[in-house]
């Protein structure tokens, strides 16, 4: 890569400085003058010289006698040989790397084109299973993961990825709403739903060859319970576990403080997943690059900063994946929107409001479980905490013209965590003589508000910032990486937390998430009070023996944080996914996310 650095560098210095339209003829240099441009010594300048010409790349002829200087004549065009670079940079799984190379001043700006348009056919399908290669699809992905510690995941894209790599206890079944075997095979309670039973499933293997046992089962568990702070997002799942232990080799009993009926689904969480007692043992827990080890139905080969590989796990205990490798690459975030749309990739969730699909391509929507959200900090002194205030921001927000103005066909205004089956008529909230009264009247002197938020809730946070000001609310924007949202202290210097919650499939479960981990901002910005409030209605709530019951409790504890305007909900996003007819087995998540592993090619004709 220095090599082809160099020469680009030496060229475009060398026309630059001449002032000459092209360099395709004898220009006069000295080993001095190219020192200079490439930083290096004189005596690496003739290094590189020999090498250049070795690749066909320079012509260079050494002056003769004194006063006479040399000469060099450049033979290809300095983009190419990038090019070629970042080919084999891209092949070898470094997308970062590859586009770094097209940064350099004095390139043809039509070479990120051409690039773009050469890695739309690099990814899609690769591969074919009579010739023995590997089916391999590659996809892009500009948001990276955080974490594939199913005991850390918080983010909807990273449970994604522990899905594919681990399995559970039981697995929630959304097509029908109800529970299912995944590794134990049954499970049943006592009579006051204190003392649970799971009967674990033969011959199931981990990643690592070993066969799961009742022993690992116990180990994942008690790391959960223990792993982390009182504030680590995962630790409420078991929290009223009093002990857990393994009866027999395939048997794992767990016996509670209180009656627990929502305790399957605890454990039906990807973050309850279960490891193998020993790779995840003490000594190894805190190495952040290992390689998850599961049982899921692929193997994760790759997690670095150049993207993630899965690969099939052969010896999965359910029906194995078609594909053999998922291939995704990180795009860097210097990538513009516009050159984003231009990868024409053979699968992608694209915004094709804006750029419309071949019109034989497939489409599929989904509405995500959840919503975007405006959350204010009641830990913190400041106007926030006066009702009237927290009032007039929901009477400024006007989510319609939000909608429009930022081109969001894909959502509609939001007025609960969950989309409704039949939307009705949306919150009042474009009245911002109102707002003003409200400020008057709740005696707000202009002073300022600090707004957080993330790249992707950026384009909100500053139409919301817009909104403030007509109002006269001074806003104090500060971006946070998706990282810096996870640390409660980040969190609690805000004033107004702009972000989201995206559900998985088991709505029960999800909802009582948002008041319960402790690195999500409902329960961060929260009183101690409403933190109390929160608990006892939850415990009320696994108390309660009926699941119907219990989930219309658990959807009337929004009016906890609405009542009283200390969550106001902004929008539901509708997910598109656009395909080639080729792909076949696309099933979609309420995570935004399709099932890697039903995936496969049809490689027959499609109509265009």
């Amino acid at each position: 890569m220095q090599l082809a650095l160099q020469y680009a560098q030496l060229k475009t210095s060398i026309t630059r400085v001449l002032q000459i339209p092209h360099t395709y003829m004898d220009v006069p240099v000295s080993v001095e003058e190219i020192a200079g441009y490439l930083y290096c010594t004189e005596r690496n300048v003739k290094i590189l010289i020999r090498k250049m010409s070795e690749m066909g790349w320079i012509v260079w002829t050494p002056g003769r006698g004194r006063g006479h200087r040399s000469m060099i004549r450049f033979l290809v065009a300095a983009e190419d040989v990038l090019m070629a670079e970042a080919k084999i940079h891209v092949e070898q799984g470094n997308l970062n790397h590859a586009m770094s190379l097209f940064q350099m001043d004095g390139l043809d700006g039509s070479v990120m084109d051409r690039f773009l348009a050469w890695l739309g056919s690099y990814f899609g399908y690769r591969g074919n299973c009579d010739s023995g290669n590997p089916e391999t699809l590659r996809l892009p992905m500009q948001i990276r993961v955080l974490t594939l510690d199913p005991v850390d995941v918080l983010f909807s894209r990273d449970l994604h990825f522990v899905k594919q790599a681990f399995d559970t206890l039981l697995y929630f079944n959304p097509l029908c709403g109800s529970l299912e075997p995944g590794l134990a095979h049954e499970w049943e309670c006592n009579g006051d739903a204190t003392v649970w039973t799971f009967y674990l499933r033969k011959r199931v293997r981990f990643h690592h060859g070993r066969e799961l046992t009742a022993d690992d089962v116990v180990f994942s568990f008690n790391r959960l319970r223990t792993l982390g702070t009182e504030d680590s997002p995962n630790r409420w799942l078991l929290k009223s576990v009093k002990d857990v232990r393994a009866v027999d080799r395939l048997t794992v009993r767990m016996e509670l403080a209180a009656p627990n009926y929502m305790l399957p689904h605890y454990v039906s969480s990807y973050q309850a997943a279960i490891v193998p007692a020993d790779v995840y043992s003490a000594t190894k827990v805190a190495d952040a690059s290992m390689l998850p080890v599961g049982t899921g139905p692929f193997r994760i080969t790759r997690h670095d900063a150049g993207g993630v590989t899965l690969e099939a796990f052969e010896e999965y205990y359910k029906e194995g994946a078609h594909l053999d490798r998922i291939e995704l690459l990180y795009v860097p975030d210097n990538v513009s929107d516009r050159r984003w749309q231009q990868l024409n990739f053979q699968m992608g969730k694209l915004n094709h409001y804006k750029q419309p699909a071949p019109a034989h391509w497939c489409k599929k929507e989904v509405m995500m479980l959840g919503s975007s959200t405006v959350v204010f900090n009641l830990r913190k002194n400041g106007p926030q905490q006066v009702l009237e205030f927290r009032q007039a921001i929901q009477l400024i927000l006007n989510r319609c013209g939000l909608i429009k103005e930022l081109g969001l066909y894909h959502a509609r205004p939001a007025a609960d965590f969950l989309p409704s089956d039949s939307p009705g008529k949306g919150p009042e909230d474009h009245q911002p003589e109102r707002a003003r009264e409200l400020l008057r009247e709740c005696g707000y002197g202009g002073e300022p508000i600090t707004m957080t938020f993330t790249l992707k809730n950026q384009p909100q946070a500053e139409w919301i910032h817009a909104r403030c000001q007509e109002v006269g609310i001074p806003v104090i924007l500060k971006l946070y990486t998706f990282e810096q949202m996870t640390k409660v202290p980040l969190l609690l210097e805000a004033d107004v937390i702009i972000g989201g919650v995206v559900a998985d499939d088991d709505e029960a479960r999800c909802l009582i998430e948002m008041y319960k981990v402790g690195n999500l901002a409902v329960r961060v910005c929260a009183t101690d009070e409403q933190r109390r409030i929160f608990d006892e209605t939850i415990a009320a709530i696994e108390n309660e023996p009926d699941r119907q019951v219990r989930l219309q409790r658990i959807r009337g504890m929004q009016d906890l944080v609405s009542e009283n305007y200390a969550v106001l909900f902004l929008l539901h996003t509708t997910q598109q996914l656009v395909y080639s007819p080729h792909l076949q087995g696309i099933t979609f998540n309420t995570l935004g996310w399709f099932d890697f592993k039903n995936i496969w090619y049809h490689p027959g004709p499609v109509e265009e």
